[in-house]
C-alpha cells in the first residue's frame, strides 16, 4: 500500500538524517519531510475510500444473502402449496415441504452467517490495518516532536 511506502520513506529519512554536534538530535531536511507528509495527506483519503467500498460490499453481500434466503423460503412455500393441492399425495407433500422449509431456513441461516463472518473478517482486517497506521503515525509524531524541542544547554 502506498501509505506504508510513504511511512517507510519518512522513517528512512528520519533515521538517515545526520546527528547534530554534541547531542543525540538529528537535523532533518524539512522540505523532504513536508513533501512526504503532503503525499500522505493525498494517499490516506484514497485508502479510506477503498475501506468504505469494502464496507459497502459487506452490505451488498448481506442483502444478497437475505434475498437468496427469501427466494429459498418462497420456493419452499410454493412447493408446499402445490403439493397440498394434490389430494393423492397430501401427506407426502406436507412432509417434503416441511423438510424443504427446514433445509431452506438452514441454508438461509448458513448463507447469512457466512456473509456476516466474511464481513467481520473484512472489518477485522481493516481494524488491524488502521491500528498499524495509527501506531506508526503516533511513533513518528513523537519522534518529530522530540526533534523539535529546543536544545537545553548546561
Amino acid at each position: 500500500m502506498k501509505t506504508f511506502e510513504l511511512l517507510d520513506e519518512l522513517k528512512e529519512e528520519l533515521e538517515s538524517s545526520p546527528k547534530t554536534a554534541f547531542s543525540n538530535k538529528k537535523a532533518v531536511d524539512l522540505e523532504v519531510i513536508t513533501e512526504i507528509l503532503q503525499d500522505l495527506k493525498t494517499v490516506v483519503p484514497k485508502e479510506l475510500k477503498e475501506a468504505k467500498k469494502l464496507l459497502g460490499d459487506k452490505e451488498k453481500i448481506l442483502a444478497d444473502a437475505k434475498a437468496q434466503a427469501e427466494q429459498i423460503v418462497d420456493g419452499a412455500q410454493a412447493e408446499l402449496d402445490k403439493r397440498v393441492a394434490e389430494d393423492e399425495v397430501t401427506k407426502a407433500a406436507e412432509q417434503d415441504a416441511e423438510t424443504l422449509m427446514k433445509k431452506a431456513k438452514s441454508n438461509a441461516k448458513e448463507i447469512t452467517m457466512g456473509a456476516r463472518e466474511y464481513a467481520d473478517d473484512i472489518m477485522q482486517e481493516l481494524e488491524m490495518y488502521f491500528a498499524d497506521y495509527l501506531k506508526l503515525i503516533r511513533k513518528n509524531r513523537l519522534q518529530l516532536a522530540g526533534k523539535r524541542k529546543p536544545e537545553k544547554r548546561p
